[in-house]
This record gives C-alpha cells, structure tokens and sequence, in this order.
C-alpha cells in the first residue's frame, strides 16, 4: 500500500535542501537518509533522500541529483509516496489513515 508521508515545500538556502510537510507519525523512519520515495506527479520520481535534519522545527531535506536552489525550486509541492505493509495499520480505535476517511458521510449531532 502506498501512503502520502510528506509534501515538499519551498527551497532552503542555495545548496539544493527543502522544507518538508510531514504527514506522517515516524518520520525518522519513512524519511531517513537513503530512503527511495515513489512521488506525485510520478514523473518528478523516484527521489532518494541524501541527507536530513531539523532546523527551527522545521525538517529540511536533501535529495540525491539536486545541489542547487533551482533544482529545489522545481521540487515545490511534489508529494512523497512511501510503500506502507498493509499490515500497519494505526493500533489505536480511533485511528486512520487518510485514504481510510476519503468519501464517508459527516454527520453532525
């Protein structure tokens, strides 16, 4: 199953780092260095993870191939698409995936 685990926001100085929205609860694990994330658009992919690391509570990112604000720049927006084992589904009863959510009715009391 292939779940969205981050959405790649705007250029980070000139050396080719991203800031990253994550959207998932182990970032430590889905986005760490050497990992190979499928994206959307799929032609923007696949994108290894080259280095990592936090600044001002923010996830920075380095993706192998880009060594420049531009090449960042181009990057803006593209979702990173983790392979998830169907078998991980949230432990806790109240919890979901977003894809487990999409097309249910909202009811209100």
């Amino acid at each position: 199953m292939q779940l969205v685990v981050a959405r790649i926001g705007r250029a980070h100085g000139i050396k080719g780092e991203v800031t990253v929205e994550v959207r998932t609860d182990e970032p430590e694990l889905r986005l760490g260095p050497g990992a190979v994330l499928e994206t959307e658009p799929a032609s923007a992919g696949p994108l290894t993870i080259e280095t990592g690391r936090v600044h001002s509570g923010r996830l920075l990112l380095r993706f192998a191939g880009v060594k420049d604000r531009t090449g960042a720049e181009a990057l803006r927006n593209i979702l990173l698409i983790a392979e998830v084992d169907p078998e991980e589904l949230p432990a806790e009863p109240d919890e979901y995936y977003d894809h487990q959510l999409m097309d249910l009715d909202v009811v209100l009391e």
